[in-house]
């Protein structure tokens, strides 16, 4: 069927909203069906235990909201319990990201070349193996995390449901700090613009100061509250909060716990900044390496490269800033690399965040962005050849180098 923007045989301007959440819910409720049903959803394992058996009984701790929720309604977590949780938040994770994705669509099905571009860039982030891996194989809490994120922006621009979004702020910077380091940048860059996009409106302006001011009290909350939980051991950690857990730990479980995965706990900060980039270097040197130069630098390089043309076809220095803030938004993540072992994780979010806010400004209709996209596009038509050997190149490697992460 032969689509057309307007006067022709079809146009997209007639089609319900509802029908682009429909296919939304279809493009990622198939592979959601199929892993169920083949059973592929794992239960957590090795250090991700331990997210769902926290409580809140020694005060706050990091990362202990889902397992604090747990313990509100079962006594005992079992491994069993555990896989349908995951079953839980990975479609939760599929409906929001489906909000995100019918409201994009529907926001641009009246210009056929914006609907283009946005179904294109979209479709990018979806096969991504670090989404497939969100949705349907992670065992970690940035499950949760970008669930909330997706909801965040879906509600951005909302009257009066926007006042939800430093609430969702909060949640997400308890269920894993690292919210600040990853998907944070995308609601936060996209609180700016809806503040920038309502000519400084003061309700704008006070969600994105409350939003900024709560998730940052929080991560450093968070980070405090580590050293005051009144535990003399990792072992004395560990034997309290697996009290509650089905099956018994193996020797190695402990070890890990004492020697390497509790141990920033119990340590000043400058010493577990030392032994963790000691241990990640001993034991993930090689791959961070690969996944830096082959991956990480060539992508941010055309990212910056992206959002520079932005910034010079742009004439509001507002505007301009929140480009800027854009390019250097790849910085976020550094601390995270310095200070866990999941370098290409964080690589990986990093891309995410910028295709993410790719597809929010193209559907804003921001006329920097199209006028780089199109200048892009230009490029690529004269150079077909060049391009093609890029995006194989790109597919590839983050096939093999974010394949697990």
């Amino acid at each position: 069927m032969q689509i057309k923007n307007k006067n022709g045989f079809f146009s997209l301007e007639k089609v319900p909203n509802i029908v682009f959440y429909i296919i939304s819910l279809v493009m990622l409720g198939i592979p959601f069906l199929y892993y169920c049903v083949k059973d592929l959803i794992p239960t957590a394992s090795g250090y991700y235990l331990i997210h769902y058996v926290y409580t809140f009984d020694h005060g706050f701790v990091s990362r202990g909201l889902v397992g604090e929720i747990i313990s509100w309604f079962f006594d005992t977590v079992t491994p069993e319990l555990i896989h349908n949780i995951l079953i839980l938040l990975s479609s939760l994770l599929m409906l929001s990201a489906v909000l995100c994705v019918g409201k994009s669509l529907s926001y641009v099905k009246g210009d056929i070349q914006k609907f283009k571009c946005v179904a294109f860039f979209i479709f990018v982030i979806y096969i991504l193996p670090v989404s497939l891996e969100f949705y349907y194989m992670d065992i970690k809490l940035d499950k949760i995390v970008w669930m909330l994120t997706f909801v965040a922006v879906f509600l951005s621009d909302r009257k009066y449901a926007i006042w939800l979004v430093p609430v969702i702020c909060v949640v997400a910077t308890m269920v894993n700090p690292i919210f600040l380091l990853c998907s944070m940048i995308l609601v936060a860059l996209v609180l700016l613009q809806e503040f920038y996009s309502s000519k400084y409106s003061v309700k704008n302006g006070a969600i994105c100061a409350i939003s900024y001011i709560s998730m940052i009290a929080m991560g450093i909350y968070a980070v405090v509250s580590e050293k005051k939980l009144g535990f003399e051991t990792p072992r004395e950690m560990v034997d309290y909060y697996f009290a509650r857990y089905s099956e018994p730990l193996s020797d190695g479980m402990y070890e890990g716990f004492e020697n390497v995965w509790l141990y920033d706990y119990f340590e000043p900060i400058d010493k577990v900044i030392a032994k963790s980039a000691v241990l990640y270097l001993q034991e993930y040197g090689v791959d961070a390496l690969v996944s830096t130069i082959f991956i990480a630098l060539p992508f941010f390089a055309i990212l910056i490269w992206f959002w520079h043309q932005c910034i010079k076809n742009e004439e509001n220095k507002f505007q301009k800033l929140i480009y800027f803030f854009c390019m250097i938004s790849p910085v976020v993540i550094l601390p995270g690399i310095i200070l866990s072992w999941e370098a290409p994780k964080y690589y990986a979010n990093s891309i995410m965040v910028n295709l993410c806010l790719l597809v929010f400004f193209i559907v804003k209709g921001n006329p920097a962005v199209l006028k780089t996209i199109e200048k892009m596009l230009s490029s690529i038509k004269e150079h077909i050849v060049l391009a093609i050997l890029i995006l194989s190149y790109f597919a590839m490697s983050l096939t093999f180098n974010f394949k697990g992460v």
